[in-house]
């Protein structure tokens, strides 16, 4: 480290700099007088372009309106008399029947009639009317050379397996179809309006399809309503079909070719979806937007306006778009002329500016000068306008009290850079020995079972409050704690150290994960003043069985991952966190892990760990990380390296700590394991049914047949209740330990209390077949143990009853 005097000294030797011209205070204040004019003609400027812009877009608007309404008038003029037409032609064509000759005079009737109208079709099915009846089918159309007709026969089609004609006769309503082109119609766009034709209807029942009247309209006609397209692409006049397809659009390429629905799905056209939803609905429509996507008829990113208007109740639409570049083009002129008069008036103006600026700006050259002497050191440097009652004299006078406090501030800053390098080090040594406290990863080979564990954690200080431990038991057994303490640092720390000492202990007397956490919270409530408090979950894992027990003290949930890639929180019942009270007791929840199997464990660091948007990591994210592939190791990197890169660069607010355990067994090897269960004065409320039902987590999962189980219920009941009924001691009941063992095809179980000495076995059998009322009370229990089991035996050992029952397993129904 470079000490302060060199420092000062390396200083001194350089020279003060004179302030270049271009960043001087006089240059600054004439750009700023110059700007903030050229900012107020901007203002004006803009106020003026705005003003005149709003004027502008709602005249352009307005008449937008107006041509839209005239020109849907008089779309809705002309397909209204079609529909019109087509529906007196069927009317009339209903009403003579029969008659070839008046029908035909009636399709020319409406050619004649509505000059919109260049062709018509009439159709009634032969029998429709009576059982003899030809039926009727005919078309006209007029063209250039004159009228043409034929039968429909004629145009070579059967018009009875026709969409159109299917869809006119079964419909309730007449239609509109899309436009067409064909050799009937020269060629030309046509629509065509379709209504069915039926029978007059009578006793007030509808009257049944007999056939159909059709009505052909040129687009062309319509094309002329619409009048003469723009050359360019600033105003746009469409129409559109019942469909949605255009039928009338500037752009060659999408008349008659594409819809609007299509369009917007399909073509990039997102920002016309309010117009297609509108038009869906039936509805009229205005409303801005901005291209998405570039055509031949509108670049991407352009503003624009569209207005459209159903045409009555034809199901056709019409939409008028017009581009901001057809309301603004000439107002843009003459604000750009305006700008160019505004620049002309600043420039004069930031020469006036200059000339007054330099009285302004001499005196704060010379502060300046001074400021550059005092930054380098040199404090004895004179000081110029400390006399001076203005604003001036205030900022001289302010150098001049700076120097010694500047001096004496240099010392301070030394000092205290050598104490915080020294809190580092010793923060760094303080972290190394918290870390070696927690136990690296480790495996366990017992018989065929395989279990590894480890964990890892991530300080969100240099010393942190998380922590996890295992340690063995019995040597078929491990116990595993992972623990989270409310505060941070140093405190943090210290109350971390006292925990997994307590929890230590507290699990070297035995029992369940419920019981020592117990034992830990009495010990850690008392003498606890700074009132912090730590969340641990507690479990105990029998490696040859991978029978599995968890107790929690206000932890996260634990994460069970199956060899198949399932994924579940398991519902641990929870309690008060270590260091806030003692509960009455911390349940203990009860499972198996199979092979394959991984129990994974973190703290809240994990899924509250945010990233620089405030979004936590949570939950979900924490089961997509885990892979049912990976090992113990594997497993904790892979979801702290996603917590890391979910964060990104945003601090870590939390310490970050997980554990895994993982269980592996040779599924080709025979099963043997055992399950212990105890019952200890004083005896819970259905002491037996929790002891069947401890028995039953220990067994769960090993596949054994739902008969053994019924059998092993029925053992446990009666021995259970033996020993309880004839055990007490003095009045107290007996400590019984039961050990169920399954060895291959054999289940057994061992039952020791230290009660009185009673053999049950010494009971005699009970006369089966006399009378129930003569027969003396007790020995059946004992009865149906002996011809449940296989083998039954009682010894005395230790001051202990000891009964021993063996059960065959038949078979086996488990499945991995």
């Amino acid at each position: 480290m470079v000490s302060q005097p060199r420092k000062a000294a390396a200083i001194r030797r350089r020279a003060p700099r004179k302030v270049d011209w271009r960043h001087s205070l006089r240059t600054r204040l004439v750009l700023l007088s110059s700007i903030s004019s050229l900012l107020l003609m901007a203002a004006l400027a803009l106020v003026f372009y705005v003003a005149m812009r709003g004027l502008l877009v709602d005249t352009a608007r307005s008449d937008m309106r107006g041509l839209a309404e005239q020109t849907t008038r008089g779309l809705e003029a002309t397909l209204g008399s079609v529909q019109v037409s087509a529906q007196n032609l069927a009317a009339n064509a209903a009403g003579i029947g029969r008659e070839p000759m008046g029908l035909r005079v009636l399709l020319m009737s409406a050619l004649a009639s509505d000059p919109a109208i260049v062709g018509a079709l009439l159709i009634i099915e032969p029998g429709r009317l009576s059982p003899d009846d030809p039926g009727f089918s005919w078309y006209v159309r007029r063209s250039d050379e004159g009228m043409a007709e034929s039968s429909v026969p004629d145009l070579g089609y059967d018009y009875r397996v026709m969409p159109w004609y299917i869809r006119t006769t079964t419909s309730d309503r007449p239609w509109w179809s899309e436009p067409y082109a064909n050799a009937a119609t020269g060629g030309a766009n046509y629509i065509t309006y379709n209504l069915p034709l039926r029978r007059p209807a009578q006793d007030g029942l509808p009257g049944v399809a007999i056939g159909m009247v059709s009505v052909d309209v040129p687009v062309s006609r319509l094309s002329a309503l619409l009048g003469e397209v723009p050359a360019d692409d600033t105003l746009q006049s469409v129409l559109m079909s019942p469909e949605l397809a255009f039928v009338l659009h500037p752009d060659p390429v999408m008349r008659g070719q594409a819809t609007l629905p299509r369009l917007v799905t399909q073509g990039g056209r997102s920002d016309l979806a309010p117009l297609l939803q509108a038009l869906q609905a039936g509805q009229a429509i205005e409303f801005e937007h901005v291209t998405a996507h570039a055509s031949s008829a509108a670049p991407r990113g352009e503003k624009r306006f569209t207005l459209a208007y159903p045409v009555a109740d034809t199901g056709f639409a019409f939409s008028l778009t017009a581009s901001n570049r057809y309301v603004l083009a000439e107002l843009r002129r003459i604000t750009m002329w305006g700008v160019l008069a505004g620049l002309l008036v600043g420039l004069a103006g930031m020469a006036l500016v200059r000339r007054a600026s330099r009285l302004i700006a001499q005196p704060i050259e010379d502060l300046t000068d001074s400021a550059q002497h005092l930054a380098l050191g040199e404090f004895d440097f004179p000081l110029q306008h400390v006399k001076r009652v203005d604003e001036v004299g205030v900022m001289a006078r302010a150098f001049d009290s700076a120097r010694s406090s500047i001096k004496q501030q240099m010392e301070e800053i030394a000092d205290m850079g050598a104490a915080r390098m020294k809190i580092e080090r010793e923060f760094n040594i303080a972290r190394d020995i918290q870390l070696a406290m927690l136990p690296g990863g480790t495996e366990f080979d017992v018989g065929d079972a395989k279990v590894e564990l480890h964990g890892l954690l991530q300080p969100a200080k240099a010393v942190g409050g998380d922590f996890y431990n295992l340690f063995e038991r019995d040597g078929d057994a491990v116990w595993f704690v992972i623990g989270d303490v409310s505060d941070k640092g140093v405190p943090a720390a210290l109350f971390m150290a006292r925990t997994m000492t307590v929890l230590e202990v507290a699990a070297q007397l035995g029992g369940s994960p419920g019981r020592a956490l117990h034992e830990a919270a009495k010990h850690l409530v008392g003498g606890n003043e700074t009132c912090m408090f730590a969340t641990v979950l507690c479990g105990v894992l029998e490696l040859r069985t991978g029978a599995l027990s968890l107790a929690s003290a206000g932890h996260e949930a634990p994460v069970l991952l199956r060899a198949d890639g399932r994924r579940e929180f398991l519902p641990v019942p929870s309690e008060e966190p270590l260091g806030v009270a003692v509960a009455d007791s911390y349940p203990v929840w009860r499972g198996r892990l199979l092979p394959g199997d991984t129990l994974f464990t973190y703290t809240d660091g994990i899924t509250e760990a945010f990233d620089r948007g405030e979004e936590a990591f949570g939950t979900q994210r924490l089961l997509d990380a885990l892979d049912p592939a990976l090992g113990a190791k594997a497993q904790c990197k892979r979801v702290v390296d996603a917590v890391n890169s979910f964060a990104g660069d945003a601090p870590q607010s939390d310490d970050i700590t997980v554990f895994a355990l993982r269980f592996n067994r040779d599924p080709r090897a025979q099963e043997r394991f055992s399950v212990r269960a105890y019952l200890r004065a004083p005896l819970p409320p259905d002491a037996v049914g929790r002891l069947i039902a401890e028995v039953d987590a220990g067994l769960a999962g090993h596949g054994l047949p739902a008969t053994l189980m019924h059998d092993v219920h029925l053992v446990l009941e009666e021995v259970t209740c033996n020993v309880l009924s004839h055990g007490k001691v003095r009045g107290r009941d007996p400590a019984l330990e039961l050990l169920v063992a399954v060895d291959g095809s054999r289940l057994s179980l061992e039952f020791r209390d230290d009660g009185l000495a009673f053999n049950p076995l010494s009971q005699p059998a009970p006369d089966l077949d006399a009378d129930i009322g003569e027969r003396p009370i007790g020995g059946l229990g004992v009865h149906l143990v002996r011809e449940l089991a296989e083998e039954v035996a009682y010894s005395r050992e230790d001051h202990h009853n000891v009964l021993r029952v063996a059960l065959p397993i038949t078979h086996r129904e488990y499945n991995p």
